[in-house]
């Protein structure tokens, strides 16, 4: 396996889709510490999470990106097997709380399996930026680093928000429980490779590898709250 990627292994990597990837990200942080200081309630998660998805859809359609088609493809797949994920933590571990009244599929709110691809869009696209500069190694591990810090900032202002919380029945940092931390790096971590290896091969790969991610995050919660709850 190589691990030195070259720019024409990732076709739709340019500079206007960094910028848009960058600044969606940047305005996805910004709206949540808006919402934690309004604290407007579950409604302003659905705005961003449905509205950012749409965006980066109509983006793909419209420039024919193919990176960015797979990403949301991996990242929606992965999204919606998170929701074993999150009735793991609601029912079982009983540490996740949702607000109630809102329309929910599972255990979780309707937007989440968006909410998820947002994220996962925006990491793995770092994750790219990050190969294309290093290599596929150093990318996961500052990936890694990166996402153990971004996610739980972003779990941090959903709390202040009100569109979800913690139980206070494990270690916290902030509002984010370690095992979450920890949890999200793992699922971080894996993000280069398998966006690498889905570039390699047609897009229906992408498809099982979207399985394979959804696993791993509810692989990698069990393990993070089994060390560091």
């Amino acid at each position: 396996m190589s691990t030195n990627m070259k720019a024409n292994n990732y076709p739709g990597l340019d500079a206007k889709t960094t910028f848009l990837i960058i600044s969606s990200s940047i305005i996805l942080l910004v709206w949540s510490y808006g919402s934690s200081w309004v604290d407007l309630g579950p409604v302003t998660a659905s705005i961003i999470t449905y509205g950012l998805y749409m965006f980066y859809w109509g983006y793909t359609l419209l420039t024919k990106n193919y990176l960015i088609k797979r990403l949301i493809i991996l990242g929606t797949i992965a999204g919606v097997l998170e929701l074993v994920t999150d009735d793991y933590l609601v029912h079982t571990i009983h540490s996740l709380v949702y607000p109630k009244g809102e329309w929910m599929i599972w255990s979780s709110p309707a937007y989440m399996p968006f909410a998820w691809a947002n994220v996962l869009v925006q990491l793995s696209f770092i994750g790219v930026l990050l190969t294309q500069k290093y290599n596929i190694w150093i990318a996961s591990i500052v990936l890694c680093i990166a996402g153990g810090m971004y996610i739980p900032l972003y779990e941090h202002l959903a709390s202040g928000a009100g569109w979800w919380w913690y139980n206070n029945n494990t270690a916290m940092i902030l509002n984010a429980p370690i095992y979450v931390i920890v949890c999200e790096a793992l699922i971080s971590l894996s993000l280069p490779l398998i966006v690498w290896y889905a570039e390699q091969h047609i897009l229906r790969r992408t498809v099982y590898l979207g399985i394979g991610l959804g696993v791993w995050i509810y692989v990698s919660a069990i393990v993070s709250y089994m060390i560091a709850r």
